[in-house]
């Protein structure tokens, strides 16, 4: 009897043994192998993650083609207004560093990234992540030209304070030191050389004519001072500047830097062998920066002149109330 439990034992054992080896061998025919993933690129990472953000975001609409640009305007109006939390402002400085899809009409998608640039300035309230955001989209070359205008106007209603769309903002008046930062970004987008025949240096030096013309606004003097060099270029013959920048550097220099550049500004207005599209904006800047001395002159040219005539007599008109009321004339401005 002894015996025969032995036998049975072994029997029980060699069963076990066989089973147990079987099992083993059926778990490694069906798991999955599990391979070593090769590790990312902190690069690679980033771009991971934003292209998961991108597929979870409440706002993939805004980057949709076959949606009408107004109707994604108006649910993206819609949507902030039910909050904008950290996440929603990341997403949205997203999609601005990210573009239009290849098939989104240029004119639509400027309008869009208009909204977007507004959106944003009324809900952020980091100053330092608005400002390096902006700037950043600013100096991208891969931005256009028509978007890094609009962050450049947006930038103008931030150092304004008098402006109606900083009432309606979160985001606090920049810091001096933003300011100065802010100040320094656009002069050096002034003097871009890549920039010289487009619009950008214009929208820039607008810009801080109408600063300069107001108490209320960011002090702009450094950067109209480093600014006075390369004001002297553009007002010279042969300048390499767009005709368009150049017109606009003769009515700021007018207005920023009266004093300096009266006598160039006097010979490009007064020179029968100045252009006539620069000629015309010269006359009209001795309206604001001219002396008693050129009323004569701007009369004589009102007279003689067909083509000059309702520019000399409109700034004939701003001299003389400027030299019989000084200060009127000012505020005017």
């Amino acid at each position: 009897m002894h015996s025969t439990h032995k036998i049975i034992l072994v029997f029980l054992i060699l069963s076990g043994g066989v089973l147990g080896f079987y099992s083993w061998k059926t778990s490694l025919s069906t798991s999955p192998q599990v391979e070593a993933k090769p590790s990312l690129t902190s690069e690679q990472a980033q771009d991971l993650g934003k292209t998961k953000i991108s597929i979870f975001s409440k706002f993939d609409f805004i980057s949709d083609p076959n949606i009408p640009w107004q109707v994604r305007i108006d649910q993206l109006r819609k949507t902030l207004k039910q909050g904008c939390g950290e996440p929603d402002l990341r997403q949205l400085y997203l999609i601005l560093e990210s573009g239009p899809e290849s098939s989104e009409l240029s004119e639509h998608w400027n309008v869009i990234a208009n909204d977007l640039l507004t959106c944003l300035f009324r809900h952020e309230t980091d100053s330092q992540r608005y400002y390096d955001s902006l700037d950043s989209l600013l100096e991208s070359p891969h931005q256009p030209l028509v978007i890094r205008d609009y962050i450049i106007q947006h930038l103008s209603f931030w150092l304004d304070l008098r402006s109606e769309e900083t009432t309606g903002s979160h985001l606090p008046p920049p810091s001096p030191e933003l300011t100065s930062l802010i100040l320094g970004s656009l002069t050096d987008t002034v003097k871009n050389e890549d920039l010289a025949q487009t619009t950008i240096p214009g929208t820039v030096l607008m810009l801080l004519v109408n600063l300069s013309r107001t108490s209320y606004g960011a002090d702009c003097s450094q950067a109209i001072s480093a600014l006075s060099p390369w004001l002297k270029n553009a007002l010279q013959d042969g300048a390499t500047l767009d005709n368009s920048v150049r017109v606009s550097a003769i009515q700021a220099a007018g207005f920023l830097l009266p004093e300096d550049f009266r006598p160039l500004i006097r010979t490009i207005a007064y020179s029968d062998g100045s252009q006539a599209s620069l000629r015309l904006p010269a006359i009209a800047a001795l309206g604001h920066c001219g002396e008693e001395e050129d009323l004569e002159m701007l009369r004589h040219l009102n007279l003689t002149r067909p083509e000059l005539s309702y520019a000399a007599h409109d700034a004939a008109s701003h001299l003389t109330a400027r030299i019989s009321s000084p200060a009127e004339a000012r505020s005017e401005n």
